[in-house]
């Protein structure tokens, strides 16, 4: 009789051996948790981050004649000679822009930033010549210092615009500032008519501001 018990307890051990044990629930839930998170954690990775802009980063200038800086001598002052031409004298000259075109200019970030080279599109048009994606790629404003400048935009209102933009304003020396400015959230500088060496302050002025507000809120437009 005790032979037969033994060999049934050997025949048990045997058969319960050959079978495969299942893999843990709670390894297999772990597994699944990671891949998950993983996931998650990539979507999330994707959608902080804004995707690099075609195009050139624009800057907007008024196109009224009245303003200090229109398309006719905006490549003069945010250009390479960096110099204040009023209207009057920037049309004798060939190189002077014209309305309703565009410049281009580049221009190295400061060191601090990068270094790097950036490209610019000056424009004075932009109700009737962007297209709705394209506004991101605006990055400053020059004012005019009156709200109706802003019409037909696609962001028309000052302080929403400002606030998606770097604004500045350019005034000729011992003219008053517009009050609407006022309320804006625009930098403001000045230039004379005859004397060039207020010019640098009014540019490091603008050139600072606007890199600035880039690195915080235009990061997309530096690639």
């Amino acid at each position: 009789y005790q032979e037969v018990v033994v060999a049934e307890e050997k025949a048990k051990r045997s058969s319960s051996s050959g079978k495969k044990r299942p893999p843990p629930p709670s390894s297999s839930k772990h597994r699944g948790k990671s891949a998950r998170t993983g996931s998650n954690s990539s979507s999330a990775g994707k959608s902080s981050s804004k995707p690099a802009q075609q195009g050139n980063p624009i800057i907007i200038v008024p196109n009224a004649m009245t303003s200090a800086i229109t398309m006719i001598n905006a490549g003069f002052f945010l250009g390479k000679d960096a110099v204040f031409v009023p209207r009057v004298q920037a049309m004798k000259n060939p190189a002077a822009g014209k309305r309703g075109g565009t410049i281009t200019i580049t221009r190295r970030f400061n060191q601090r930033l990068g270094g790097g080279e950036i490209t610019y599109d000056i424009i004075d048009n932009p109700a009737t010549r962007l297209k709705k994606d394209e506004w991101d790629r605006v990055v400053a404003v020059v004012c005019q210092g009156a709200s109706w400048q802003f019409k037909g935009w696609r962001y028309s209102d000052p302080v929403d615009l400002f606030s998606r933009t770097f604004g500045f304003y350019v005034g000729l020396e011992g003219a008053t500032v517009p009050a609407e400015l006022q309320g804006w959230n625009c930098k403001t500088g000045k230039v004379s008519r005859d004397r060039r060496g207020g010019d640098n302050i009014c540019l490091a002025g603008f050139w600072n501001g606007l890199e600035e507000f880039m690195a915080v809120h235009k990061q997309e437009l530096f690639n």
